[in-house]
């Protein structure tokens, strides 16, 4: 009988070994895919902000400021995301720290898109208003989410347990910039692209929209599945979850990242139909 109790025990405790080594290897992976994923998003902020910094020069506008700062809080975050993943002590402030250069680097997006709208609307007021509304409703989900969350100790580093409602109310607001970007974009092109019937207006226009929309649907989809998780699956360390809720910042950080340097593109887009237009008229 003894015996028969021992070899239970003894199948019971691999049992609990497979498993914890599998949530192990489970974890690790995770690490691995977010140093890839924030390794591309470094390297792309770096030339991002290589080429901020020399528009900014010849411009001195504001747009290519806001990818100044935005770029350099991706560079920070990245190292401080990474360090906090294989930290070993002091798991609150680390990863505290982390998560603040992510807001940061968030609503520095985020600021980027809305203002880029307000200039398309022709800095309208309602537009400017709208837009002031949005970014602070951002920026109270980040305070409060640093407020309520916390860090904790997992196999092999720090994981940064979320609370449910502040995730739910970054990614709605998320959402909400994207959609008033898009939506605003698309009214000022039928707005003012009927002012004028050079074609190329209407084409500056049209690059404008394809722009918004390609950026929004990029960055709405990360949002809508931070949103989706947060709502339907689980926020705290279960088996299971911790390889998908490490991946989801450094996700959100790449797409961010790509989306906003993607704009000197657009810009070169732009400049394109602007000299083809001046060329015409010679």
């Amino acid at each position: 009988m003894s015996h028969s109790k021992q070899l239970k025990s003894e199948a019971f405790r691999q049992v609990v070994f497979r498993q914890a080594l599998k949530e192990m290897n489970a974890l690790q992976n995770s690490v691995v895919a977010s140093i890839f994923l924030l390794a591309l998003a470094f390297e792309n902020a770096s030339k991002g902000l290589i080429l901020s910094i020399n528009i900014f020069a010849k411009s001195r506008t504001a747009i290519p400021a806001t990818m100044i700062i935005v770029n350099l809080l991706s560079l920070g975050f990245g190292p401080m995301y990474i360090y906090s993943l294989l930290n070993l002590e002091n798991c609150q402030n680390v990863t505290l720290s982390a998560k603040i250069f992510l807001h940061l680097f968030d609503n520095g997006f985020s600021f980027f898109l809305l203002f880029k709208t307000w200039i398309v609307a022709q800095k309208h007021p309602m537009a400017g208003i709208i837009a002031t509304l949005l970014f602070s409703n951002r920026c109270v989900w980040a305070v409060i989410d640093c407020m309520r969350s916390y860090g904790i100790q997992i196999p092999g580093g720090c994981f940064y347990v979320q609370e449910q409602l502040s995730v739910i109310g970054i990614s709605t607001g998320g959402i909400l910039v994207d959609l008033f970007s898009t939506s605003t974009t698309i009214v000022a092109a039928f707005r003012f692209g009927n002012i004028d019937a050079s074609t190329k207006v209407k084409q500056l226009f049209q690059v404008l929209i394809a722009d918004n929309v390609l950026r929004s649907l990029c960055v709405m989809a990360v949002n809508s599945f931070t949103l989706n998780y947060a709502m339907y699956g689980a926020l705290r360390v279960i088996p299971g979850s911790p390889s998908i809720l490490i991946l989801i910042p450094p996700i959100t950080g790449y797409v961010y990242t790509v989306a906003m340097n993607f704009e000197f593109e657009w810009i070169a887009i732009r400049k394109g139909i602007v000299q083809d237009g001046l060329n015409n008229t010679k």
